[in-house]
């Protein structure tokens, strides 16, 4: 009888967790799957819980999470459970790096995985590797499980060794594949898998993994940085351990300067501050902070003052002073201006985030200056 409640109820997303069950039920498990959705809604921790249900269950999907093979494969250790991350070029490799962020994604499945100024992808030899291993007997499990994260960080050459390998799968191999930009997949890659599509996840259930990896976060500020982080877990964890909150009001008072331009020193100052070391993250953040403000500028006026919907729920009384103060200002404009900056800073091409910025202010003072009352 299929589980009502799915086969790993922590990690959420129940209704897809049914629908693998009835395939699992039917013995209609498909080769590859295909988990996308925005980034941050627990695909990577869905992932796990599907290696743990093909190799730690019985007939009817229930897991046994005491037995060994539940264990190693949350701890990412199971020989017949691989997985596959982005990683930087072998001359900036280091051993002792990548399987440091192999153990903290088993301690945490929901972080993200990172290396600090190093550009990371999927190159052909990891899928060389891949492939080979795919060949080799099972040692343990019941199924190999190869799950692949970010894979549209894939190389061309390497998403083509994939393809190879998705034509023509071991029998006893599955492969799933995560992605936030499924876009960027080939074609051919997405016609050989089962694309399942997963949605934020709620509030709720974000608290509650929130509570348990985070058991230290202050409970009154919890609400907050997961209206702040937009509902993406991995954010989260990055707001909870950093003081993004200083960040944010760092956003607001941009936004004071741009309203009022001829303080152009104070402007640079805060720009500056945040690019000092060319640190891309904080400048995300900054840009994350004015796509948020806007955004709720947006909802505010199309929902008619309804509140429910806000992310920053604690600056109310600013957000309303300030669409007082610029009331015919043209908000969509403006969201995609600063969507554009977005792009423009996650092209590692660009090496100038101050300039982004830069550019960015004026451009928002321009569509907002003529509207000031």
């Amino acid at each position: 009888m299929m589980a009502v409640h799915g086969f790993a109820p922590e990690v959420g997303h129940i209704p897809i967790q049914q629908q693998i069950l009835k395939s699992f039920s039917r013995n209609r498990i498909p080769h590859a799957y295909l988990f996308h959705g925005p980034e941050g809604c627990g695909k990577e921790a869905f992932a796990i819980a599907v290696a743990q249900l093909i190799n730690s269950s019985d007939d009817n999907g229930q897991i046994d999470r005491s037995s060994p093979q539940f264990s190693k494969i949350a701890n990412l250790q199971h020989p017949d459970v691989k997985l596959i991350f982005p990683i930087p070029s072998a001359s900036n490799q280091k051993s002792e790096e990548l399987q440091e962020a192999l153990r903290a994604k088993a301690r945490n499945p929901y972080r993200k995985i990172v290396f600090s100024g190093k550009n990371t992808f999927i190159g052909i030899n990891t899928i060389r590797e891949l492939k080979k291993e795919a060949g080799y007997k099972r040692y343990e499990g019941k199924r190999k499980v190869f799950i692949i994260t970010e894979a549209e960080q894939m190389r061309t050459e390497a998403a083509n060794a994939l393809l190879k390998l998705l034509e023509e799968p071991p029998d006893n191999l599955m492969l799933i594949l995560v992605t936030a930009n499924i876009h960027h997949l080939l074609p051919t890659i997405k016609s050989r898998c089962q694309i399942l599509r997963f949605s934020p996840l709620p509030e709720a259930e974000i608290e509650q993994i929130a509570r348990k990896h985070l058991p230290k976060v202050e409970p009154e500020l919890l609400p907050l940085y997961i209206r702040l982080s937009g509902n993406n877990i991995k954010r989260l964890l990055t707001f909870v351990e950093n003081d993004v909150l200083e960040v944010r009001d760092q956003a607001i008072e941009l936004l004071r300067k741009i309203v009022l331009l001829h303080r152009a020193q104070e402007l640079l100052q805060i720009l500056e501050s945040v690019t000092s070391k060319r640190d891309r993250q904080k400048a995300h953040l900054l840009l994350w902070f004015l796509l948020l403000w806007f955004q709720d500028i947006l909802y505010w006026k199309s929902l008619d003052g309804d509140r429910s919907m806000l992310r920053n729920i604690d600056k109310i009384d600013t957000l309303e002073k300030f669409i007082a103060f610029t009331p015919n200002a043209d908000i969509a404009a403006i969201v995609w201006e600063i969507e554009g900056a977005i792009r423009q800073l996650n092209d590692a091409r660009n090496l100038n985030p101050l300039l982004v910025l830069t550019t960015l202010a004026i451009k928002l003072h321009t569509k907002i200056k003529n509207n000031v009352r």
